[in-house]
């Protein structure tokens, strides 16, 4: 069939779906990570007009809209689940007086954004709830996704946020049914003319970093970082921050989601609100607000309105900060590119028990000579140093710099195999895993090697890594986001071989192989010329 004019299209799609291809992305355009505030976090189910509208209000009147913040979402607890005799969905005019459109009518006349929440399934998470939190049984959109994807756009909501509870349940396959929902938000677009942001929250179990950015603006890469009931607590912060690291899924209107914050929430100290905050900005992560906005302190304000700590997550580029050094267990080092010239932002966070300096090199950075450091927190200019900067950071806790500099990537030297006279080098980009080999020397980025203070050899930001630790003959050697761990560092010999920490192997030409494309390994040394290298 041939494409219908776009008008005769948006007239007909509610009817014959035929305007847009299968599997077309409801990715809203947007270019930076979403910032705003979700019920959730502080009043579960317990919502209604007035408590969005005292929280859409408290945005403004705080600061935090000024600041960036745009998005006021309502969380589930909105809807009990029941339906009209056309499967439409009811809304209890008594807690949503004039309905649903009434209340995202009073946040667009605020300035602000308003965002909604489904299941893919049948149910909500309500559902699934220990006893003692209130069951809303029907209140996913399985059966009904075209209705109410377009129900939603036509209330004039601008972003939604749909839960797995009832997906998990009734064990369905996660791309399916979120690709079966773009479509649904796509068709709605092309009708009413209104995007919608599309959140994914899947919760990381069926690896959605690599079918999501596809289809959606952020999914979700764990479970919640707060469950119902709870007090926030920093190791969920941690484990959620962590299990986000997929940086290559992560580019501009397309981001990985470690969940809401928890800063602001009673039992997380104004310390711990920084490192929290620290962490979703070196990830560039989004930025939604989960504390009650009525009543937060003066510091939680100041923490969540940081406007240096807002550039660093909502930087043009997108990019995700990755582990670049881990000197000691639990002294990590992140790093993030920021859009201009020579321009990073770095996390120093101390995982230990114990305030420890934390060192950041240049070198990691891939910058050279020196380079002005400035500490986000405490808004003060550190001074220039000219190959590294070492502060102290308490147990527990992260600090946050942005560091100024020179971009340094043409200083690294060439690996150069003895036998083959060939380069080790990296092929097509630095994705995680990529399987290092030899190839003609070119000078090209992907084989300008570094060999730092800490035994690592890094190309473009990446670490030579014994794949999945292994210390067998015969383990791909590749390249991994750095991490500190000794399957990473590697032991120059004055025999010219490298011996990697973690198995006591060599680094090894496949097969004595000396053409292109020969792949690199581990393997037992034996003093062959394929086993010997020389950075030039």
């Amino acid at each position: 069939m041939s494409r219908l004019p776009a008008l005769l299209c948006a007239m007909l799609a509610g009817l014959l779906a035929v305007c847009l291809p299968p599997s077309a992305s409801a990715a809203a355009p947007i270019t930076k990570p979403p910032m705003g505030w979700n019920s959730w976090n502080s009043f579960a189910g317990a919502i209604n007009a007035t408590v969005i509208k005292q929280q859409a209000d408290a945005l403004v009147s705080s600061g935090m809209k000024d600041a960036g913040y745009e998005y006021v979402n309502i969380d589930e607890g909105w809807w009990k689940g029941s339906r009209d005799s056309s499967g439409n969905i009811a809304v209890d005019t008594a807690q949503w007086p004039g309905g649903m459109q009434a209340i995202v009518d009073y946040i667009h006349g605020k300035g602000l954004k308003a965002g909604i929440y489904t299941d893919a399934g049948r149910d909500g998470c309500g559902y699934y709830y220990p006893t003692g939190h209130p069951a809303y049984p029907g209140t996913g959109s399985e059966g009904h996704y075209d209705q109410d994807f377009l129900q939603f756009s036509r209330w004039g909501f601008d972003y939604v946020k749909v839960d797995w509870c009832g997906g998990s349940a009734e064990g369905r396959n996660a791309r399916d049914s979120y690709t079966a929902i773009s479509d649904s938000i796509a068709r709605a677009t092309a009708q009413t003319g209104r995007p919608m942001v599309f959140s994914v929250c899947e919760w990381g179990g069926q690896q959605p970093w690599n079918w999501a950015p596809g289809i959606s603006n952020l999914w979700r890469t764990s479970g919640d970082i707060i469950f119902w009931g709870e007090r926030p607590n920093m190791a969920r912060v941690l484990a959620n921050f962590d299990a986000a690291q997929h940086a290559s899924a992560q580019s501009p209107g397309h981001y990985n989601d470690p969940d809401m914050l928890v800063a602001g929430l009673n039992g997380f100290s104004d310390a711990q609100n920084r490192t929290h905050l620290s962490l979703w900005a070196i990830a560039g992560a989004p930025l939604l607000a989960g504390n009650k906005l009525t009543e937060m302190s003066a510091a939680t304000r100041a923490a969540l309105t940081n406007r240096e700590l807002i550039a660093v997550d909502q930087d043009a580029l997108g990019r995700q900060g990755t582990k670049v050094a881990e000197d000691a267990s639990g002294l990590q080092v992140y790093s993030k590119t920021l859009s201009g010239t020579g321009r990073r932002a770095v996390v120093l966070l101390n995982r230990t028990g114990s305030a420890a300096n934390i060192t950041v090199r240049w070198s990691t950075l891939g910058l050279t000579g020196s380079a002005a450091v400035r500490d986000v927190w405490a808004a003060a200019d550190r001074g220039s140093f000219a190959t590294s900067y070492t502060i102290g950071v308490p147990a527990g806790e992260a600090v946050l710099l942005t560091v100024a500099g020179t971009d340094g990537a043409p200083t690294g030297r060439q690996l150069v195999g003895t036998q083959s006279g060939r380069c080790a080098d990296v092929p097509n980009g630095t994705a995680n895993g990529t399987q290092a080999q030899l190839w003609d020397c070119t000078g090209q980025a992907q084989q300008s090697w570094t060999y730092t203070a800490t035994k690592q050899l890094m190309v473009n930001g990446k670490c030579l890594d014994a794949y999945n630790r292994g210390t067998a003959n015969g383990t791909q050697v590749v390249v991994w986001d750095c991490n500190g761990q000794a399957n990473q560092q590697w032991t120059m010999n004055a025999n010219g071989s490298l011996t990697g920490v973690a198995s006591n192997l060599c680094l090894d030409a496949n097969g004595q192989g000396t053409a292109n494309g020969t792949k690199l390994i581990l393997w037992a040394c034996n003093g062959q010329a394929n086993q010997q290298w020389a950075l030039r």
